[in-house]
């Protein structure tokens, strides 16, 4: 039960009979079932980290409903319903979907998801609330989104009942060219490099061109949809996204999150957890991926297993770099930020932080730099469908070109 006083503290108190449960699985890493009740440091920023990152559409919300947008758990009554992961959090007295044995959705059309689309834009960018909203979800990160739920004949609806949402749109907002091609191309390259990556489509719905992505934290089984548990590494540190960036923020870079890794309570998914964390980390910092802070890293909780979730947002910025200025890691390694500062050795000796030996961090980060131009010709072989855009040819052409010339790869 998450409370809050006339002050403004939140607390977080797991139910007894849940907590006595050999199966259960804690609400964050943050907070153990070894502890009956969560304070207001670490409960607030995992509330933070259910809510958009973006300043603009906190105002939106809080306009739509009347609340502030400075708090998180009046802004969460309205819209956690469906939310990342399996949280949903519901005014007093309503039951959770997943308890409810109906399923509805109310069909939309391509015209009504693209009216969806321009509103969410326009929260994100202006702060005013548009319309009713396109349903009681939320969605994390600083980039407009909306959350839908994919019918079988593939028609989209707004979810009601036990339904979650089961697709996440993102909309190509902002300076970067066809920034949803990229994103495809990056998730592709490092599906090929053995990462594993959320499954991703392009779309183009009214107006927009979408980068349409498949919820990982939802599976179907046994005849209806359940939420899978999952949280970011902010989360999990207890941090808020306002500090997502090392850099910039003082946020959690990877001794952090090795530490944190190193106290998963089972030994095997430390070491599976830490490995996959080490590929994840060279695939970003080698391809150029600046963006690949904390909160675009996240794990998997069930009972007391915990796993790396597949990777999403990636993005290289290696199409538009000019070579004129060194792109950024988001995070460190041995204190250096810049691609053209960051050694090789550097990189292997992070696989020790992991629990990787010395020679197998060595295989990962030689076969990511030799594999990377490979893997990215490869990821736009697998694209062939979209040769027929030039907007998308260009951007293609640009990323692989701008790889091929990335401090850290190695062009054979």
């Amino acid at each position: 039960m998450l409370t809050q006083s006339a002050s403004g503290n939140v607390s977080f108190t797991y139910d007894a009979g849940y907590r006595d449960r050999d199966d259960a699985t804690p609400l964050s890493l943050a907070m153990p079932l070894s502890a009956t009740t969560h304070r207001k440091r670490i409960v607030l920023p995992w509330l933070q980290g259910l809510l958009p990152d973006n300043d603009e559409a906190l105002r939106a919300i809080g306009r739509r409903f009347g609340v502030s947008p400075a708090n998180p758990l009046a802004l969460l009554e309205y819209i956690g319903a469906d939310a990342a992961g399996a949280v949903q959090i519901l005014p007093p007295g309503e039951l959770a979907s997943d308890a409810l044995a109906e399923q509805s959705a109310r069909p939309v059309t391509d015209e009504e998801v693209a009216l969806m689309l321009d509103q969410v834009v326009t929260e994100y960018t202006d702060g005013v609330a548009v319309g009713n909203g396109a349903g009681r979800f939320t969605i994390a990160g600083a980039q407009p989104k909306i959350a839908l739920f994919r019918m079988p004949d593939g028609r989209w609806a707004v979810p009601g009942g036990s339904q979650p949402t089961t697709h996440i749109l993102k909309p190509v907002v902002g300076a970067f060219r066809r920034i949803d091609v990229v994103e495809q191309l990056t998730l592709r390259a490092a599906a090929h490099l053995g990462c594993q990556v959320a499954t991703a489509q392009l779309g183009r719905i009214g107006d927009w061109d979408v980068l349409i992505s498949e919820r990982y934290d939802r599976q179907w089984t046994d005849g209806r949809w359940h939420r899978l548990h999952q949280e970011d590494m902010c989360q999990a540190l207890s941090v808020a996204p306002s500090k997502k960036y090392q850099q910039r923020d003082g946020g959690p870079g990877v001794a952090s999150i090795a530490r944190l890794i190193g106290s998963l309570p089972l030994v095997a998914d430390r070491e599976a957890t830490g490995a996959a964390f080490f590929r994840a980390f060279v695939f970003n910092v080698v391809a150029g991926c600046a963006d690949a802070h904390a909160k675009n890293y996240s794990l998997m909780l069930r009972g007391r297993s915990v796993e790396l979730a597949p990777l999403y947002d990636l993005l290289t910025y290696a199409g538009y770099w000019d070579g004129s200025a060194s792109i950024s890691s988001a995070m460190s390694v041995e204190g250096e930020y810049a691609l053209d500062r960051i050694s090789v050795a550097g990189l292997v000796r992070t696989g020790s932080r992991f629990g990787v030996r010395p020679n197998d961090a060595s295989a990962i980060v030689h076969e990511i730099r030799s594999g990377a131009v490979d893997a990215f010709e490869a990821a736009r072989a697998s694209m062939a469908d979209f040769t027929l855009d030039p907007d998308a040819v260009a951007v293609m052409d640009a990323a692989l070109a701008g790889v091929r010339r990335l401090p850290l790869v190695r062009v054979r």
